[in-house]
């Protein structure tokens, strides 16, 4: 979140913005992905960063119902694969 990528969209994965760094919301044109059986970094948490940076419902898509997707090494890796349509809170 604390990346400069100019006017590139950003994509993040199950973002623990809580743990690690400073930043508190991510520009527009971002999308998350983020499974709701995540056990590390809490859905709701992603569904706070969607609200506080003025993002669209939209922008937050629940992927898989693996817990550790996306987790380098875990079975799930692929993040499950995006299901269509945005979580909605």
């Amino acid at each position: 979140m604390g990346l400069d990528s100019g006017d590139t969209p950003l994509v993040l994965l199950c973002p623990a913005w809580r743990r690690w760094g400073t930043a508190r919301a991510v520009k527009q044109n971002t999308t998350i992905l983020h499974s709701r059986a995540d056990n590390v970094v809490p859905f709701a948490d992603s569904e706070e960063l969607v609200r506080s940076s003025g993002l669209p419902a939209s922008a937050l898509v629940e992927v898989g119902n693996d817990p550790s997707a996306g987790r380098p090494g875990a079975a799930g890796g692929d993040a499950g694969g995006v299901q269509e349509g945005a979580v909605t809170s």
